[in-house]
């Protein structure tokens, strides 16, 4: 296609429909993103592993660190938001139990993809002890069909992560005890408003019928991966007891320290 793509900037004279405070939210949330990306310390442990002679069980520990850093990693961008903060302890805790499975699942697939994860077969063993060889191969066919526009995913990930639900498993045994369960409509007003500025973003960027059909694959990748993260959790223990494991320690922290070490948007002062 000879379509020549508008550039993204934040010009005073902008056509686009995004208001002045979409601009500040959408340049917030890919500062956020940018700040607590894991993907160089990602790329460090497979540029060590494929440069030095490890054993297996070597391998499947440090697949499990990477499990862990980028779980981190999302949940330090999604603590660092203003929708999140202003949430009660309970109801933190009560989206994460919700959402960050699966939030967890398509953030890893990006950042797997931007760390070169799957560009050869050394690079794709790392995670094959921890998930099989079938897995990682279907995750990277997925990556393939993954938007190029990197802001565009930032955006999906936030509207995502103040969804009512993102993953097809419920194991909460004390489902009376979620503290959104009767609330679930104070989530939509964050939802909404990142819904409305991803689909303004991409409209000004690509236009309408452009935008929908990257819009369609952007879910459709989601639900996808999605699936294949509940198959994972159903019939993988190593995996389903480490995210218990990290969901437990992130709940505690939560509660201890209330994100009091996480600046706003990952801004810190200077």
């Amino acid at each position: 296609s000879n379509t020549t793509l508008p550039t993204l900037s934040l010009l005073s004279d902008d056509i686009s429909c995004l208001s002045q405070p979409d601009w500040v939210l959408l340049s917030n949330v890919v500062h956020a993103f940018d700040t607590f990306s894991p993907v160089s310390e990602v790329q460090f442990i497979i540029e060590f592993l494929i440069k030095n002679s490890v054993d297996c069980q070597f391998i499947l520990q440090q697949s499990q660190n990477i499990v862990n850093i980028i779980f981190q990693s999302i949940q330090s961008c999604i603590s660092s938001t203003a929708d999140f903060r202003i949430m009660t302890t309970d109801e933190q805790c009560s989206l994460v139990q919700r959402n960050m499975h699966g939030i967890w699942a398509f953030y890893s697939m990006v950042i797997c993809h931007q760390s070169h994860m799957f560009d050869d077969w050394e690079r794709k063993n790392i995670m094959t002890p921890l998930y099989g060889f079938d897995n990682v191969e279907y995750v990277k066919s997925i990556t393939i069909r993954l938007d190029s526009d990197a802001t565009l995913v930032k955006l999906l990930l936030m509207v995502l992560s103040f969804s009512s639900n993102c993953f097809a498993v419920h194991e909460d045994h004390n489902i009376k005890r979620d503290s959104l369960l009767m609330g679930t409509y104070r989530l939509f007003g964050s939802q909404n408003v990142y819904a409305e500025m991803m689909w303004k973003y991409m409209v000004y960027r690509y236009g309408y019928f452009e935008s929908a059909k990257r819009f369609c694959e952007l879910i459709k990748i989601m639900l996808d991966e999605i699936k294949l993260a509940s198959t994972i959790n159903d019939n993988n223990k190593i995996h389903h007891a480490l995210v218990d494991k990290i969901s437990e320690e992130t709940e505690r922290s939560l509660i201890i320290d209330h994100n009091k070490n996480i600046p706003l948007w990952g801004k810190t002062k200077t």
